[in-house]
């Protein structure tokens, strides 16, 4: 459903270390930006009853129902931005389309 590439799933357990009450990762989408839908990563510290649970290594990431579709088959990777910056980006194979500034996207039409 969801891939994590090593040095993705590394920094996100750095983060996860830091919220000792964490049980996992959450990625969602919400509409936003110029081009339609934005990714939301957040430390999970309560689960929702709405959510797809994945095992990726010990790291749980949550999904919420309504969000499967959008990011099924979706890489999450991690970039060095320099300066000691690092940022998780989303290779998503149901993006048609990315705006300008890399905050949103949309989806291809007829997803599953």
């Amino acid at each position: 459903m969801i891939n994590i590439t090593p040095a993705a799933l590394a920094h996100i357990e750095k983060i996860m270390a830091r919220n000792p009450d964490a049980l996992g990762f959450r990625l969602s989408v919400k509409e936003t930006g110029c081009s339609g839908l934005m990714y939301v990563p957040e430390v999970v510290k309560e689960p929702k009853a709405d959510e797809l649970v994945i095992e990726v290594g010990h790291l749980k990431v949550y999904v919420p129902n309504a969000a499967v579709a959008a990011l099924k088959g979706t890489e999450i990777d991690l970039i060095d931005k320099g300066l000691g910056q690092q940022q998780l980006i989303f290779n998503n194979p149901n993006a048609e389309s990315l705006c300008g500034c890399g905050e949103s996207f949309n989806l291809k039409k007829n997803l599953d």
